[in-house]
């Protein structure tokens, strides 16, 4: 990767090494009357100079004014962007041209042209053409020549910031353009869903992936026509039986339990090198006994996330889906020595008994995972809702 980055940085160097001489021969004019300027700035009787700049300045021009004159004869409406660059260039080059001594404009015969008029001419027209343009795509009244039409329109910007009722044309292609989609539930599953179950879901922020020519939304608009639909459909939803299971365990703990003397084999009291007693620390074992009550009960909800394209009525892609939330709980008590308690065992021991959480409860927060399943899904194939 090294080896790369230097060889695009040796090259682009030797591209700004050129001389003014190979930029002219390779017909790169701007370059070289740039790289000529650049020199007689520094050195105003540089004659090779003065010539490259005059023949390059010459040769650019010329190479505009044919290409403007070509277009013009070509009688398209469409040419005038084209020729309000040409115009703009030869504006442009004379500008930078103009900052030498009078002395070498002189000698490149120099002479002042006021492109303005044909600047703000091609710049209407082009203009012009554009709106027109525009006006008569949306006139199709459909997605894709809004579309077209908003570019249209768009371009206008790089002329006009105000323009005739560009702005209003624009957000009108923009509505015209876009592709609406409605994001709906549907419970196949003959079981009645919580309290705000649908709404919770419907909480999902599908709108984080609007983007330009597409919305999503929540909420039906019966004033809006919606080119998709993506119904979540909840075909099957199962609560288990609650389970509440009993484990017991032992946690054994060995502690100090003060201390001894230490008996040599006749059964007396061994001294150290000093002719002290010798002692040993004592230790014993202690326990306490767990019962542990293991709680467990699940919800399942299964189903499909289908996508519908409504102006066809045709179902375009199935999704399975599935989402299962597990209570799982323990509590327990103890009986005998406290400090042979494991942390695993205090922590246990220090939760409370709770009641089991209802059927409707646990369906309710399954809808967590329904949203996530369901928003990475549909984020995933945001390009089919693009067509």
């Amino acid at each position: 990767m090294r080896n790369l980055f230097t060889s695009l940085f040796i090259i682009l160097l030797l591209a700004g090494c050129s001389s003014s001489t190979k930029l002219l021969q390779k017909g790169q004019y701007d370059a070289a009357i740039d790289k000529s300027i650049k020199k007689l700035l520094k050195n105003a009787d540089n004659i090779k100079e003065i010539n490259i700049l005059s023949r390059s300045y010459e040769l650019a021009n010329t190479q505009d004014r044919n290409v403007i004159e070509e277009l013009k004869m070509s009688g398209q409406p469409d040419i005038w962007e084209d020729a309000f660059r040409r115009y703009s260039n030869l504006r442009n080059r004379q500008d930078r041209v103009s900052r030498l001594p009078r002395e070498i404009l002189n000698k490149i015969n120099y002479k002042y042209v006021d492109y303005n008029r044909e600047i703000a001419e091609a710049k209407n027209k082009a203009a012009n053409y554009y709106y027109a343009s525009g006006v008569e795509l949306l006139k199709n009244n459909d997605r894709m020549s809004a579309r077209k039409a908003y570019k249209q329109f768009s371009f206008i910007r790089k002329y006009f910031r105000n323009y005739k009722d560009v702005d209003q044309k624009m957000q009108q292609a923009l509505d015209l353009g876009t592709n609406h989609v409605i994001f709906k539930i549907q419970n196949e599953a003959r079981v009645a869903l919580p309290k705000d179950f649908e709404e919770e879901i419907l909480k999902i922020s599908l709108s984080s992936l609007n983007r330009k020519w597409l919305e999503f939304d929540s909420k039906y608009d019966d004033n809006m026509f919606y080119d998709y639909s993506i119904f979540l459909n909840l075909k099957h939803i199962e609560v288990s039986p609650q389970s509440l299971e009993k484990e017991k365990y032992t946690d054994t703990k060995r502690v100090s339990d003060g201390w001894e003397y230490v008996l040599d084999a006749n059964g007396n009291v061994m001294k150290d090198s000093l002719g002290n007693d010798i002692k040993k620390g004592k230790f014993k074992d202690i326990k306490a006994y767990v019962t542990v009550n293991k709680m467990n009960k699940r919800s399942i909800v299964t189903g499909s996330l289908d996508y519908y394209d409504n102006r066809s009525r045709q179902l375009i892609k199935t999704i399975p889906i599935r989402s299962e939330f597990v209570f799982d709980y323990k509590y327990g008590v103890f009986a005998g020595e406290k400090d042979a308690l494991t942390s695993k065992s205090m922590a246990i021991i220090r939760n409370k008994p709770m009641p089991f959480p209802s059927d409707l409860q646990m369906i309710f927060d399954t809808n967590d995972q329904i949203k996530k399943i369901a928003f990475e899904n549909v984020k995933r194939d945001v390009k089919i809702f693009m067509n």
